[in-house]
């Protein structure tokens, strides 16, 4: 894997070496970096600046 799952305080981060400096995220900024890239794409596609928007995810959600 490209990344790896590290214990930060009884807490799961993820250490990834990013553009030549490695550094821990945790799932917060992981998950952040994730919708700011979705509204990127986004606003690219429909050629506008995206203010408001829903996520949703499925009711039954689980690792299957």
């Amino acid at each position: 894997m490209p990344y790896d799952i590290v214990n930060k305080d009884g807490k799961p981060y993820i250490g990834a070496d990013i553009k030549g400096t490695y550094k821990n995220y945790s799932p917060e900024e992981v998950s952040a970096m994730i919708l700011t890239k979705m509204k990127e794409v986004a606003e690219t596609y429909i050629g506008d600046k995206v203010i408001n928007a829903v996520v949703t995810v499925p009711a039954y959600f689980n690792d299957a």
